[in-house]
Formats: C-alpha cells, sequence, structure tokens
C-alpha cells in the first residue's frame, strides 16, 4: 500500500527532506484499520529519473517503507512527485499530457516530450486520462469550483493545470481515495 506525501515536487526536495527531516514521512498512524504507530521498516529503491536533459541521474530514489506491529502490514510513503504505479515522474507526464491538450498528435508529443516515454506509454496514458475524466473531475470540482464553469475534457485540464501542477491534482484524488494512474 503506497500513500503519497504532498508538498514534495522534486526528486531534489525529497533527498533534502529524506536528509532533513525523514520522521516527516512516517504516517500518524497505521493506514490499515488498527490505526496504531508504525516503527520505520527501511525502504526500497525505484528508478523514476528518466528524463534524458543531459544532467545528471538522480536514480536510484529510496522510498520509506513502515511496518504495524499490531496488524504486520506495510505501508510506503511517496512524495507528490512520484506516482504510485509508474516509472517516470509527475512531470514528464504533465508535460505531454499539456502537449496533447493543445492539440498534437501522440507522434509528435513523443518527438518532443524530454523523457524515454514510448509513443504506446504515451497513448496508454493518455487513454488512461480520458477514461478517468468523469471521476476526476467530480472529485476534483470540490476543490477548484472555478472548473466547474468549464465543458469539456480539454477546457477542464487546461485549466486545471492552470492552477496546479498534475501531481498537486493527483494528490488530492488521491486523497479522496480515488486510484490515481
Amino acid at each position: 500500500m503506497a500513500f503519497i506525501l504532498p508538498g514534495i515536487l522534486s526528486l531534489i526536495q525529497h533527498f533534502e527532506t529524506l536528509r532533513k527531516s525523514p520522521e516527516s514521512y512516517r504516517p500518524k498512524s497505521c493506514p490499515g484499520c488498527c490505526h496504531a504507530s508504525v516503527w520505520c521498516h527501511g525502504c526500497y529503491t525505484r528508478k523514476p529519473d528518466r528524463k534524458d536533459l543531459g544532467e545528471p541521474c538522480l536514480n536510484p530514489v529510496p522510498i520509506m517503507r513502515f511496518f504495524c506491529p499490531e496488524c504486520r502490514s506495510t505501508c510506503s510513503v511517496l512524495p507528490e512527485c512520484i506516482p504510485p504505479r509508474s516509472w517516470y515522474l509527475w512531470e514528464v507526464r504533465q508535460a505531454i499530457f499539456l502537449l496533447l491538450l493543445a492539440g498534437e498528435s501522440i507522434s509528435f508529443t513523443f518527438a518532443f516530450n524530454g523523457s524515454r516515454a514510448s509513443r504506446t506509454t504515451i497513448k496508454r496514458w493518455w487513454q488512461s486520462f480520458n477514461s478517468c475524466f468523469q471521476i476526476f473531475s467530480l472529485q476534483l470540482l470540490p476543490h477548484f469550483p472555478c472548473l466547474g464553469r468549464l465543458s469539456g475534457f480539454t477546457k477542464f485540464w487546461t485549466a486545471c493545470l492552470a492552477l496546479r501542477p498534475l501531481s498537486s491534482a493527483m494528490c488530492l484524488l488521491h486523497e479522496e481515495g480515488v486510484l490515481v494512474p
């Protein structure tokens, strides 16, 4: 089970937070049914830094794990910048989605997105993003009432991404219990 710690918008900020205040990742209580106090249970690594911009790679990225001694379950706490089940950062997806929302083709987006995401991956993200529009928009409207005046997928997401980064919108959805892609 993974939880998202809001406010950590980059891998560099994640590394700084881990170095300066690793306790901020600890959940207040077990997210399972018992709500007992959890112990740090080490970490595992992920490799979400897949940008191809000539910058030094930040992989591997440590992800904190916690253990509940009462119900014997574990949970992971991700920084906001890393999606729960993805090899790519939210900022990569946002750049791709903004190109697609602007009317660019998947082929153009593949050629100019600055990541190593394949056409198939981009197409899968876009289809998932489209198919979840009703659920996502209904859950985000209480947080952004001004978006209620907009009709349609493109106008809604263009305005939403102008207000907040995609990672923040997905973090809000995750907090509402919505499964984010």
